[in-house]
């Protein structure tokens, strides 16, 4: 059975209970919690938002409810900035990891997630500091990893072609690098619309299959630079069905950009691309 799930920032400002009843009623398995509701608040995309009052047990809490539901909570979306140039900065997102580390540990939720970040303005690699930055990312990864094994928590870094790990196979690298020199395991999520402009479905998986932690369901047309819901873009899902069937079955795959009056057909859409490469497979066997 396809566990499919969405993302809370699709209620964003509703209350946990509202969110979590609406998932429900929509038949979703799975969710990345974000602070971003009317009685959890703080989370900041890029940055690091205030979490004044936001306690482990609160976040226990917050998970039953979920649960209650039938709806597994994957992750905490943290989603900040690990490269930035500024030691300062990258201090205080090990301190705000740490935090989050926290919570999951506490709540039993097993992945944190982020991105590799990047500075407003000027996303994109620079030549001048691609080198410096991979480094920096590489660091603290490397301490949250850490940090976070000892909580029984993972994280889950979520590439992109805008970012300073631009492809799958670089991802795969930095999770090598991490894995030799310091016997940490860096997870993958996989969103295959951050990997579009350089890879195809296959290709995402040769690399990351054995190292994908949950993955993403958005699209994205094959030269923009912001994503749009499942079918909306030029990912060939049931090519990528296929390979999610043979390589992450039964892995989250929790749709983001769709919000709570369409979250459903998304979902409808998601099932049915799953469903036709399930018979694709089948065929082929047959």
């Amino acid at each position: 059975m396809f566990n499919i799930g969405v993302t809370t920032r699709a209620f964003n400002g509703l209350t946990i209970s509202d969110t979590a009843r609406e998932m429900a009623a929509g038949g979703f398995r799975c969710t990345e919690l974000c602070f971003v509701h009317s009685d959890l608040d703080g989370w900041k995309y890029n940055g690091i938002g205030p979490l004044d009052g936001i306690t482990p047990a609160r976040i226990k809490s917050v998970a039953d409810e979920f649960r209650g539901r039938g709806i597994e909570v994957t992750s905490l979306g943290m989603f900040t900035d690990l490269r930035n140039p500024d030691e300062g900065a990258r201090a205080a997102a090990i301190d705000y990891a740490k935090r989050y580390i926290e919570f999951a540990a506490e709540a039993g939720i097993p992945y944190i997630a982020s991105e590799c970040g990047f500075t407003p303005g000027s996303r994109g690699i620079n030549a001048d500091t691609y080198e410096s930055d991979y480094l920096n990312l590489k660091e603290t990864l490397r301490t949250i990893c850490l940090e976070a094994e000892k909580a029984h928590v993972h994280l889950a870094l979520e590439a992109c072609v805008l970012d300073i790990i631009p492809s799958p196979r670089r991802l795969k690298n930095l999770i090598e690098e991490l894995e030799h020199e310091s016997h940490v395991r860096l997870g993958a999520m996989l969103d295959p619309a951050n990997f579009l402009a350089n890879s195809d479905e296959e290709g995402m998986f040769h690399y990351l299959r054995y190292d994908i932690s949950y993955l993403h369901g958005k699209d994205r047309k094959i030269n923009a630079a912001y994503g749009v819901n499942v079918g909306d873009g030029d990912i060939d899902w049931v090519k990528f069905m296929e390979c999610y069937l043979r390589y992450a079955d039964r892995k989250p795959f929790i749709l983001e950009y769709c919000n709570r009056e369409n979250c459903r057909e998304i979902k409808n859409r998601a099932e049915a691309y799953y469903e036709d490469a399930f018979r694709a497979i089948i065929n082929r066997i047959n």
